[in-house]
């Protein structure tokens, strides 16, 4: 039988991939690309918010007195004094002068991981250069995820070919039941195919009216998706692009799911979907 891998990818990615490994005590990772990143703080607890340069902050008003914060060698050191709900707050890197923005919110509920370390495009690029994979294997998981991520998100002048990655048809253009209680609307979008793996992005949209955090560990309210435990296939490792899914029809409620497999997606699902005949005719108008 087939051991399950199930794990983040440490932000190698573009285009904003949360990833963090299934142990609470790695930190989580973001890469900033212009939408506000969530930040919760657990009340009377710490968080601490790694960025890619010094860094000076702005605190709203509304905050001054619910908040102890300290920056210092680009950390930020937030300690929630009492519960609020998301408020905004502006964060700039004093050499890049790149500002990013923060929706910080503070409640009794622990916080996923003490630590979130936010990136840039060009700090990722940087540590992916320097980085070396542990086996062929991960490498080709790492690779294939990242290829993805890129095709789909990055900026066309950072847009790079790789030989050895193809994209294949997927076959599936309707939303699936690929994530268990039916609160998540999940549509595949692409699949490519090298090293013998296949990734495939899968778009997921909240059907709730009410935000959701996603997780790959055991989740305690109906607010939180394991999604280790409620996405059906068989999938050697499964990466979010954001953690973070925003309350139903709003602009905020979707993000991409990737997900890597020894074999093509269909046949990794595990459950029969309803894919046209090859040669069928359809009226497309």
């Amino acid at each position: 039988m087939k051991t399950h891998i199930l794990v983040f990818l440490c932000a190698l990615t573009l285009g904003g991939i949360s990833s963090v490994k299934a142990q609470t005590s790695s930190p989580e990772r973001v890469i900033w690309d212009a939408r506000p990143i969530p930040v919760h703080v657990q009340r009377n607890h710490e968080r601490i918010v790694h960025f890619p340069d010094e860094i000076r902050y702005w605190l709203p008003d509304s905050l001054q007195s619910k908040v102890s914060i300290l920056a210092a060698n680009g950390v930020l050191y937030i300690r929630a004094l009492e519960s609020f709900p998301p408020t905004r707050m502006r964060v700039q890197g004093l050499n890049d002068q790149q500002i990013f923005l923060l929706d910080v919110m503070a409640n009794d509920v622990a916080s996923v991981n003490q630590e979130l370390i936010v990136m840039t495009e060009q700090s990722v690029i940087n540590q992916t250069d320097t980085q070396s994979s542990d086996s062929r294997t991960q490498d080709w998981r790492v690779r294939l995820t990242r290829y993805a991520a890129q095709a789909l998100y990055a900026p066309e002048r950072l847009l790079s070919g790789d030989k050895e990655i193809r994209r294949v048809p997927l076959d599936i253009h309707q939303a699936i039941p690929l994530v268990r209680t039916g609160v998540i609307e999940a549509l595949p979008i692409a699949s490519w195919r090298g090293g013998g793996l296949t990734v495939t992005a899968i778009k997921l949209r909240n059907l709730q009216p009410h935000s959701l955090s996603l997780i790959f560990e055991t989740a305690n309210d109906n607010q939180t998706i394991d999604l280790s435990r409620l996405i059906r296939g068989d999938w050697l490792t499964m990466t979010v692009q954001h953690s973070f899914l925003g309350q139903g029809n709003q602009s905020e409620d979707t993000t991409t799911l990737y997900l890597v497999s020894e074999h093509p997606f269909i046949e990794s699902l595990g459950f029969p979907v309803n894919v046209p005949v090859v040669g069928e005719e359809t009226n497309n108008g």
